[in-house]
């Protein structure tokens, strides 16, 4: 809990400018972060988050516990069963090391985590009857497995392109605004009814983004996000979601990605982190 308070309490007294962040402490208390998730977990936090959390001046180790396409009841069994099914990607200093057939409980013993995060199946992230009681069972098998003061997560995933051929799409009648809503809906009421204190505003950063200049460019296949622009817009609201730190100034982006973009996918970040549930339009 004291990493936490104090992340929080800096939080406070940064500002919004590339300076706040050049004179940010070179070194704080690490913040340890696993992802129980997918392919749309390795959009999200494998990518670019450690690079952000860098500039940022804080320390991060990340896990991630990957299976492609996975549900929230085939995590629960997997769970149950103790089933070795994991890929187990762990970021530390930058560098990425995986181990193959892991367990859920293998990982939550790893390290002294600060923050768990949950997430459905993409194609069932607005289907809240798809959650439970899965999630439920999810997470009171993890509680007494992690620190007493770790935090739980909810991600939420963003809607499909509105091209998408993704076969789950039609279950939104092929419509990217109505998948959201859907997803923000479900989000919520998982939240009310588990008592989920954070989200991760991923799904509205994403659709933010699309308000602006880059329009709907923020997917490569439909579905997984664009591997540039798209995943660092990601990665900007895990970053500002965990830290509380703003990560429109931060300094670092990926060479792919022009100044000009990553201020817009900063900015779309930011406004999810400030209003999740809503779409804040960005005039760039």
């Amino acid at each position: 809990m004291k990493r936490i308070l104090l992340l929080l309490s800096v939080s406070l007294s940064v500002s919004l400018s590339v300076s706040a962040f050049a004179a940010a402490p070179a070194q704080r208390d690490t913040l340890r972060l696993l992802s129980i998730g997918n392919s749309f977990s390795v959009d999200g936090v494998e990518q670019y988050l450690w690079e952000i959390a860098d500039a940022a001046g804080v320390p991060v180790v990340i896990g991630n516990m990957y299976i492609g396409g996975c549900s929230l009841e085939r995590h629960w069994k997997n769970a149950e069963g103790n089933i070795p099914d994991y890929k187990y990607r762990k970021i530390r200093n930058g560098k990425r090391v995986e181990t193959k057939h892991f367990t859920l409980e293998q990982a939550l013993a790893d390290e002294a985590w600060d923050y768990v995060s949950f997430q459905q199946q993409s194609g069932k992230s607005g289907k809240y009857d798809t959650y439970q009681p899965f999630l439920h069972q999810l997470l009171h098998y993890v509680r007494p497995r992690v620190p007493a003061e770790a935090v739980f997560l909810w991600y939420q995933t963003w809607a499909y392109a509105q091209d998408s051929g993704h076969k789950e799409f039609p279950n939104y009648g092929n419509d990217q605004k109505t998948m959201y809503k859907a997803i923000v809906a479900a989000s919520r009421q998982a939240m009310k009814e588990e008592k989920i204190r954070r989200v991760v505003p991923a799904g509205t950063a994403i659709q933010n983004g699309r308000t602006s200049s880059l329009g709907d460019s923020f997917n490569r296949d439909g579905y997984h996000l664009e591997r540039n622009h798209g995943r660092y817009t990601a990665a900007c609201a895990w970053f500002e979601a965990l830290t509380g730190i703003s990560v429109v100034g931060n300094p670092w982006h990926p060479e792919s990605v022009s100044p000009e973009t990553a201020r817009i996918c900063q900015e779309s970040a930011h406004a999810a982190c400030r209003r999740p549930w809503k779409v804040t339009r960005i005039r760039r």
